[in-house]
Parts: C-alpha cells; structure tokens; sequence
C-alpha cells in the first residue's frame, strides 16, 4: 500500500506521528506543528488507516460484548413444573415419587423482548414436557425429532416462555455455511468489524439455542456444533481476539429439532434432510421422538384452535388416526399431522363441509391414488 512523504525530510512512511517523535526528535517538531505547516499533507499510509479502523473495530465490538452480557435484575427462582405450567396436580406431572418437580424460572434480564409468546391454545403433552425439561434443567443437549406438525419447535418456545429464557431460533438449510452460525468480517459504516453469530451469542449471553431443522444441514457444518454440545468454549479461528473463544454462558442452553434422527428418511417425505454423522448425535445426552398425540388431547387442540364442535374434532382427529394406521402400514405413502388438521377444521367450519376442508388443505397435494383413498375415507365419516 502507498506510504506517505514526510514534508520536512522526503522520507517515506506509514505514521507521520511515529516518524517525527523519531527521525525529528532533535528539532522538536510536534504532530500539530507539522499540521499548521503541511496542512493539505497526509498523515497516513493506506496500511497504516486499515490497521487503525482495525483496532478500532475490535475495541468496540468488545465494548459491545461487554456491556450486552445478561445482567438479571432479580436473581431466578425455584418453581414447581406443574404449577408453573398450569398442569394442575396431575399425577404425570410429578416424579415418580409423587412429589412435585422443581424448576429455575430467569428472573428479569436485558433480553425481554426474545423471550416467546404464551400460545394459549397449545395443549401440553407432559411426558414431552418432563424429558426437555430434564435437559435443560441437567445442562444436557436435546434433540426432539419426529414428522412434521407434531408440535416440536412450539414445545421448546412455550418452554422458554414459561422459564422465561430468551431464545435464539436458526433453521438449517443445505446452503448454510460455518460462519452462518459462528459470525463473519462484515464492513459496518466504512470499518470492518467482526459480527459474532447466533451460536456465540446465545453462548455469550445466556440464550437457549434453538438448531431448528438440524437434518437439512450437512454433516460438516454440523461439525462445528460439536464442542459446544459437549460443554466446551467455542473456538472462532477466524474472529479477533475478542470474539475468537467464547466460553458459554451458565444459563445457555442447546436443543436440536428435526424430521429424522439422523439415519436418513425411511418414508420419502422429507426430502433435503441429510443421513448425519453419528460422532456429532452421539453428543445429545436426550433424543426425543414426538409422536402424534392421543385422540383425546388432539381433539382438544384442534377444537380450541379452529373452534369448531366437538363432535366434528372428534371426527377430524378419527380420520387422521386412520390415515396415520394406513400410513404406518404402508398402505398410503402420506400422513397427517395436526397442524395440516387444524386448517381442514378452520376451513370445514368456515364452509361448513369439512370434506372440502379436508381436501383444500390436505389431500389435494397428495397422489392421485392416496388422494382418493383418504377422501373415500373422509366422506364416510363426514
């Protein structure tokens, strides 16, 4: 890079400052002196303001990471899980000596405003509740898989809101590379900076990470989660020095959800999900399957949010049971899950034909042959 001439010797240099509190030393030439003289003169190299804007970039990224640490304003508390939870005194919502479960609960923090919202119609199946919950309360890695619509991205949400963690939320695609989730140079108003990314920030400050579609990822991307999942800082090679470790906060927490666990989809209906490297699942202390729900509470879900009868949820939710049999035996090459259900009913209610609602939103995206199958099925029940 072009160095700049110093007026008074000819000589050329990357600091003016620097050359004159040596080379003239003996005459005394202070920086504003040489300024009053050489007014329209350079007093830097293009290296020299690269390295400037540099440093100045790091000091303030450090200022950033210092000042947005979590601070809690009241220190957590201890709460009972069926009485945070509003389950009731339940007997599956206590351990298995009868008693009730104790839970931490954030006290208030900076980060408010990432904390989900209470979805009032969701119905909480408590087994799935009691397994993450052990993870997140034992510090230990989660992955929740199972087909989609089964409720999984909305279980951990609704935990976060009621434990009142802030959450940071990624999706995975095949196109997401390392510095997606570890941070990249970016050039913010003239400087480069380097911008920490969702994964060190949720370690950073105490976030519960969210890995949403783990399986649509390439296994060598995944890779870089692997330290992390094991308790270890994680470690930037490209970051400067204030973001190059991150060591993870006490309250950050890691949960994974995806249609597969990680061998590949044995039912053709997710295409994009990867077969992963076992190293990285074996890191999970918990993998949780979620099936679909029990007629009962199912029936209840979809009554409160498409508020329709409970008769016509009860026929809804017969229905799909049915199409998941034929399904499971490989009698029809698609299912039904309850978020596909709930629409069929807020369209069924609407026109008052649920088989059109079940067409509209389910069937008719199916086979030709599936798609007569299951609505043969729909109009005996409807």
């Amino acid at each position: 890079m072009a160095k700049v001439k110093c007026e008074l010797c000819g000589e050329l240099v990357d600091s003016i400052q620097l050359h004159l509190s040596s080379a003239h030393k003996a005459e005394d030439v202070t920086l504003p002196e040489y300024q009053e003289r050489f007014p329209e003169a350079p007093l830097f190299s293009d290296e020299a303001i690269a390295l400037i804007r540099r440093k100045e970039g790091e000091r303030r990224v450090a200022m950033s990471t210092q000042a947005n640490v979590v601070t809690l304003s009241t220190a957590p508390t201890t709460e009972m899980l069926h009485e945070r939870f509003g389950l009731g005194n339940i007997r599956s919502a206590m351990s298995s000596s009868g008693n009730g479960i104790p839970i931490q609960v954030m006290g208030s923090h900076d980060f408010e405003d990432m904390i989900p919202e209470r979805d009032s119609n969701y119905v909480i199946i408590v087994d799935l509740l009691k397994d993450i919950m052990m993870g997140i309360e034992l510090n230990i890695p989660v992955y929740v898989w199972g087909h989609a619509g089964t409720g999984k991205t909305t279980i951990i949400n609704q935990i976060a809101h009621y434990t009142r963690r802030p959450v940071m939320r990624v999706q995975h695609t095949a196109n997401m590379t390392e510095s997606d989730v570890t941070g990249q140079w970016k050039v913010v108003n003239g400087e480069t900076i380097f911008e920490p990314g969702p994964l060190a920030l949720a370690m950073k400050h105490g976030w519960l990470y969210l890995a949403d579609e783990y399986d649509f990822a390439y296994p060598s991307v995944l890779s870089v989660y692997q330290p992390v999942l094991e308790g270890q800082p994680l470690l930037i090679k490209e970051a400067d020095a204030a973001n190059r470790l991150v060591r993870p906060h006490q309250n950050f927490r890691f949960v994974a959800t995806g249609n597969t666990n990680g061998s590949g989809d044995e039912h053709g209906l997710y295409s994009g999900t990867n077969i992963q490297n076992a190293a990285n699942y074996s890191r999970f202390g918990i993998t949780k399957e979620v099936r679909y729900m029990d007629q009962e509470p199912e029936v209840l879900m979809v009554r409160q949010q498409a508020k329709v009868l409970e008769e016509d949820a009860q026929e809804l939710v017969k229905w799909a049971n049915k199409i998941r049999t034929q399904f499971e035996g490989g009698e029809i090459s698609s299912t039904v899950g309850p978020r596909e259900l709930i629409h069929a009913a807020k369209i069924g209610a609407l026109r008052d034909d649920f088989r059109l609602g079940i067409e509209l939103a389910i069937t008719n995206r199916w086979t030709p042959i599936d798609r007569e199958s299951a609505n043969s099925l729909a109009q005996r029940h409807f």
